[in-house]
């Protein structure tokens, strides 16, 4: 006797286990970073305080651009069914490669950025390499869903640095002692042995034959974002800014970007189910949630932007002091860019699970090049304002072009093969 053969249960986006955990986290996450720089920021003044944002901004900047991408490919590697080996040999030139690049900027800056303390490169080299092993670490955990963990991972690194800095400020250490507490903090991720779980099935695997070049393809696009992004206060130091410019921008950026960092604390969550939906083909509802995602975010930018007009000023003041209070103006198009990257962020996970990191590239290569457009064309405002419109016009460009290309590269197809780069 046979029988029908059953029909195969569709993929649904559901978050289940570890998810309120990693909310939970990313809050607390969002939130000691923040205490961590006001209380570092008020204890210090505006001037002391400007080697700690740029000793910030480059480890924004390096994780960013360079090990969330290998975060990310981690996850998708070991959400799939039969995942390849850790390509540990490009992780370890990667990781020399930042290390030696942020080394070099800090020697070339030290008179303008560093007081002239070389003190500070013997932070700054740790501080690199020190978040090359947080990013995969917590690759690891998300990937081998271990979400709880994770959790506790991320939530421990701004936990510890904050209370270590709470300690220094009370003993009266300055700017030196205090960016120590920045270095230390990513090596807690080990506590919870994220490589304890390795599959076997990896083991049994090559490393993928891509890697590099998907790697390298995923860099050039979080380099482009994150350039628009974050580098606001060093732009705004290049265009002749002085450290109080620079401190009152880096500071605006840090608290009006809260959404953005615990956004970014949640998309290892959402990389696995959006994995299985490509290995299942589920192209329409791709599409669909890369369009929706467009609507929303359109959208959301406009109500960003009164907000930020409107209470961002008197918010950035009463959190941070007076002294860091930035105008009308700039905090509406700094909440506005945010609210835009914050939407990106979820979309380009979409091309990620898809393999398409070149297309993402494309569209973050678009939105820095509009963004270095506004800076050189913008001559006549202030340095602050320059990078303001620099800033939502690359991630406006960017997300329209990210929304577009999932749209298209999403649609109902007769083949179940993925797009690749």
């Amino acid at each position: 006797m046979t029988g029908h053969s059953p029909t195969p249960k569709t993929p649904r986006l559901r978050l289940g286990s570890g998810t309120a955990h990693m909310l939970v986290a990313s809050f607390t996450s969002a939130a000691a970073a923040f205490l961590f720089l006001v209380i570092v920021g008020r204890a210090l003044g505006p001037t002391d305080f400007a080697p700690i944002t740029v000793l910030w901004t480059v480890q924004y900047l390096v994780t960013s651009t360079v090990y969330v991408p290998m975060e990310q490919l981690t996850v998708r590697r070991l959400s799939r069914d039969r995942p390849e080996a850790t390509p540990w040999a490009l992780y370890l030139w990667v990781t020399a490669a930042s290390a030696l690049g942020a080394l070099a900027f800090g020697i070339v800056t030290l008179d303008r950025f560093f007081a002239g303390d070389a003190g500070f490169l013997f932070v700054l080299v740790p501080l690199i390499i020190g978040y090359a092993g947080f990013a995969i670490g917590r690759g690891y955990l998300a990937g081998q869903r271990r979400f709880k963990e994770y959790a506790y991972a991320i939530s421990a690194e701004s936990v510890c640095r904050l209370c270590a800095a709470g300690a220094l400020v009370a003993a009266g250490f300055g700017a030196m002692g205090l960016s120590t507490t920045m270095a230390a903090a990513p090596f807690v991720v080990w506590l919870w042995r994220p490589l304890r779980g390795r599959r076997h099935a990896e083991a049994a695997q090559k490393p993928e034959q891509r890697a590099t070049a998907t790697l390298g393809a995923f860099v050039s696009a979080t380099a482009a974002s994150q350039t628009i992004l974050a580098a606001g206060p060093l732009v705004v130091g290049a265009l002749g800014g002085g450290a109080a410019e620079v401190s009152v921008l880096g500071q605006t950026l840090v608290l009006l970007r809260a959404p953005l960092a615990v956004s970014s604390n949640l998309i290892s969550r959402v990389m696995p189910p959006l994995t299985r939906f490509v290995e299942t083909a589920q192209w329409p509802r791709l599409r669909r949630l890369g369009i929706w995602a467009g609507i929303g975010g359109l959208a959301a930018s406009g109500a960003g932007f009164g907000a930020g007009y409107l209470a961002g000023p008197g918010l950035v003041a009463l959190l941070m002091g007076p002294e860091y209070r930035p105008g009308a103006l700039l905090a509406a198009l700094v909440a506005a860019g945010t609210v835009v990257a914050t939407v990106a962020l979820f979309v380009q996970q979409i091309l990620v699970a898809m393999h398409s990191t070149g297309h993402l590239a494309v569209a973050w290569l678009c939105g820095l090049a509009a963004a270095a457009a506004v800076v050189i064309g913008a001559g006549g405002l202030s340095a602050s304002l320059r990078v303001g419109w620099a800033f939502l016009a690359g991630e406006a460009l960017a997300f329209v072009l990210l929304v577009g290309i999932v749209a298209q590269a999403a649609r109902p197809r007769s083949t179940d093969a993925a797009p690749e780069t």
